[in-house]
C-alpha cells in the first residue's frame, strides 16, 4: 500500500490531477457556452438558471475530488483507475450539456450520482490506508452516499420540484465535509498543494477566456470596434492574471486559521464570475448584447470575481485587510461608473481599466 502523498515534502500536483483539470476545463466549457447565445441581445432566464444549476455540482465534482486528494491521494492504482472513471462520466454528462435540460436530465444526475458515489467509496476505503483520522473519512464516505441518493430521487419528480430536491442532495454534499462525527479531527488541508491547484484551475480557466475571445473573432468582418474590443479584452484577462496571482504565494502561508474548505467554497464566486466576464467579452466583440444586460452582467461578474479572490487574502494575510478593503471599494466604485458609459465596447474599456488600476494599488503592499 502506498503511502499518503500528503506526508510528502515539496508536494505537487500530479500528472493525474493535471489531466483531470483538462477534463473538468472541457466540461464547464460547455456549461459557459450555454451563455453565448442571445435572444434578441437579451439573455433569457432559463438560460441563466440552467447556467447557474450546472456550474454549481461540477464546481463541486471537482472541488470535492480536489478535497478527498488534498488530504488521501496516494497516486496508487485504485486511486487513478476511480479518477479516470470520474473523467469517463464527465464526458459523458458534458456531452449533453447545452442541450435541453430537461430532456436529458436522468442522464445528467445519473452521471453526477455515479462521481459523487465514486468519491464516497474513496473516501470509506480510507479506512485500510491511515492512521485513526481515517473514522472521519469513511464516516463522511457513508454520509455523502446517502445525499447522493437524494440527489438521485429526484428524478421521480417534476420540475419544478426536482431541482429543489437534487439541490438538497447537492448541499447536503457541500456542506457535510465541515462537519465532524468522530473524536479523531480530519487532516488539516496540506495547504501549498490546495493553493496550487487552485491556481492551476484558474490559469486554465483564464486560458479559455482567450479561446472564447478568439473563437468571437474568427467568424466576423472585422472593424474599429470588434478590434478594440478584442484588445481590451485581451488586456482584461491579463489583469485579472495579475490581480490573482500576484500576490499569490501568500495564500500558502499558515499565518491565520483560513481552512481549506473555505478557500474551495470562496472560489466558486471566483469562477463564476470569471465564466461571466469571458462571455462578456465574446459579446462585445460580437456586438450583439443589449448594453443593459452588458451593464447587469458585467457587475455580477466584477462583484463575484473580487468577492472570490479577496476572500482568501482577507482570511491569510490579516496585516493587508486594511488595503484589500480599500481597494476593493475603489475598484467598484470605478466599476460602477464604468457601466453608464454610451458604448459595450466602452464600458469593456472603462472595467478593464479598472482592472489595472486595482494592479496599480497593488503596489502599495508589495
Amino acid at each position: 500500500m502506498k503511502s499518503l502523498k500528503y506526508y510528502e515534502k515539496n508536494r505537487h500536483a500530479t500528472w493525474l490531477e493535471l489531466f483531470f483539470d483538462l477534463i473538468f476545463v472541457v466540461t464547464i466549457g460547455k456549461v459557459t457556452h450555454t451563455l453565448g447565445h442571445l435572444h434578441q441581445g437579451h439573455y433569457e432566464r432559463e438560460q441563466l438558471w440552467s447556467f447557474l444549476l450546472l456550474f454549481v455540482p461540477l464546481w463541486w465534482i471537482w472541488s470535492s475530488h480536489t478535497i478527498y486528494s488534498n488530504r488521501f491521494d496516494t497516486d496508487g492504482n485504485l486511486h487513478r483507475l476511480s479518477t479516470l472513471f470520474i473523467m469517463l462520466l464527465l464526458i459523458v454528462l458534458s456531452a449533453r450539456i447545452g442541450e435541453t435540460l430537461e430532456v436529458y436530465y436522468p442522464l445528467v444526475i445519473t452521471c453526477y450520482v455515479g462521481i459523487r458515489a465514486i468519491i464516497s467509496i474513496m473516501y470509506i476505503s480510507t479506512i485500510n490506508t491511515v492512521d485513526d483520522r481515517s473514522e472521519f473519512a469513511s464516516r463522511l464516505g457513508f454520509a455523502l452516499l446517502v445525499s447522493s441518493a437524494i440527489s438521485l430521487s429526484s428524478i421521480i419528480f417534476d420540475p419544478p420540484m426536482r431541482y429543489l430536491v437534487a439541490y438538497i442532495g447537492i448541499f447536503l454534499d457541500i456542506l457535510l465535509p465541515v462537519f465532524s462525527w468522530s473524536k479523531a479531527k480530519p487532516l488539516p488541508a496540506h495547504t501549498e498543494h490546495l493553493v496550487e491547484r487552485l491556481g492551476l484551475l484558474t490559469l486554465i480557466l483564464l486560458g479559455e477566456s482567450v479561446i472564447s475571445l478568439s473563437g468571437g473573432l474568427s467568424d466576423i468582418q472585422w472593424n474599429l470596434y470588434n478590434v478594440m474590443a478584442a484588445i481590451t479584452g485581451f488586456i482584461m484577462i491579463c489583469s485579472i492574471w495579475w490581480i490573482y496571482f500576484d500576490s499569490f504565494y501568500l495564500l500558502s502561508k499558515n499565518e491565520s486559521s483560513m481552512s481549506g474548505h473555505s478557500l474551495i467554497y470562496s472560489h466558486l464566486f471566483l469562477f463564476l464570475g470569471l465564466a461571466l466576464l469571458a462571455n462578456l467579452i465574446r459579446h462585445a466583440i460580437l456586438n450583439d448584447i443589449a448594453i443593459h444586460d452588458f451593464q447587469i452582467v458585467s457587475v455580477i461578474g466584477m462583484i463575484l470575481f473580487f468577492l472570490g479572490k479577496q476572500y482568501g487574502y482577507f482570511m491569510a494575510v490579516p496585516k493587508i485587510r486594511k488595503y484589500i478593503l480599500q481597494n476593493t471599494l475603489i475598484v467598484f466604485s470605478l466599476g460602477g461608473l464604468a457601466i453608464f458609459l454610451p458604448r459595450v465596447e466602452y464600458i469593456l474599456i472603462g472595467l478593464t481599466l479598472t482592472m489595472i488600476s486595482y494592479v496599480v494599488l497593488n503596489f502599495r503592499y508589495r
